[in-house]
């Protein structure tokens, strides 16, 4: 595991560096995905201030829940973002140069990629962080629970990117069927917790466990839970664990397209 690590990291650390050979570009795109979040946020404030609280939820957390999952997605799409070229590999036999790898699979998979305008999600996600822990006048100790908050957040959310693209596995050209899965899970993530109760709060919290990137971390963090703590952070290890086995089964049904695709 630790081999794994540290490649992870070093494979991260590569891409960064060659993507950021071409500056003006790397910084436009960092730059043009904050101001495209920025934009998103103000509709979202607009939006809470004309309807009124919702469920216990004010503008404030709007920014902190955008904060949260802007932060995740920056996060995993940024060091992790061969993942989501995972049917192209599949449908076009680029799968085989990882396979010929002695590295781990998905690690090898996962940082085939850097995703630029990431950082700039990163970066838009911990100014709403910080701004939100300001208007709610935020403790040391939720200070620090917002640390393990972003780490669960960030596991839940891996997990389902590895869940979602290894149906790629499973579909000549899978392109659709991602695509929707991903927007399966990430549509009510966008949107405030209060709005959803009952069974809805269960699906998207269990059986699509959206709420667990932004929404629950949100209400962990404003009204102190360990116990919400402690079930998201079983459900993000669960689901870890459940899409990294469905990630190797779905090798086991790859076929090789004999494309001669083994450039590194």
């Amino acid at each position: 595991m630790k081999k794994e690590i540290y490649f992870a990291f070093y494979a991260i650390k590569k891409n960064i560096k060659s993507s950021a050979e071409l500056r003006t570009s790397f910084l436009t795109n960092i730059i043009g995905m904050a101001i495209n979040n920025t934009v998103f946020i103000a509709i979202w404030v607009f939006f809470v201030n004309s309807v009124g609280v919702i469920n216990g939820w004010t503008a404030a957390d709007i920014i902190g829940l955008l904060g949260f999952n802007a932060l995740t997605y920056g996060i995993v799409f940024s060091g992790t973002a061969g993942l989501r070229r995972m049917a192209d590999y599949v449908a076009g036999g680029g799968f085989d140069r990882f396979m010929l790898s002695p590295k781990n699979l998905l690690v090898r998979v996962a940082t085939a990629w850097f995703n630029v305008s990431a950082i700039g999600d990163i970066v838009f996600g911990l100014a709403c962080l910080v701004i939100y822990f300001v208007l709610i006048k935020v403790s040391i100790l939720q200070i620090v629970l917002a640390g393990v908050l972003v780490c669960i957040s960030v596991l839940m959310f891996l997990s389902a990117v590895i869940t979602v693209y290894s149906v790629s596995f499973l579909f000549i050209d899978a392109h659709s069927v991602t695509n929707g899965l991903f927007e399966l899970f990430m549509t009510p993530s966008l949107f405030e917790g209060g709005a959803f109760q009952g069974i809805t709060r269960f699906v998207f919290t269990f059986l699509i466990p959206s709420l667990v990137v932004a929404s629950l971390p949100v209400e962990i963090l404003k009204n102190i839970s360990f116990e919400k703590l402690g079930v998201i952070l079983l459900v993000a290890v669960a689901w870890f664990f459940l899409s990294v086995k469905l990630f190797n089964r779905g090798v086991r049904r790859y076929e090789s397209s004999n494309f001669m695709t083994f450039g590194s």
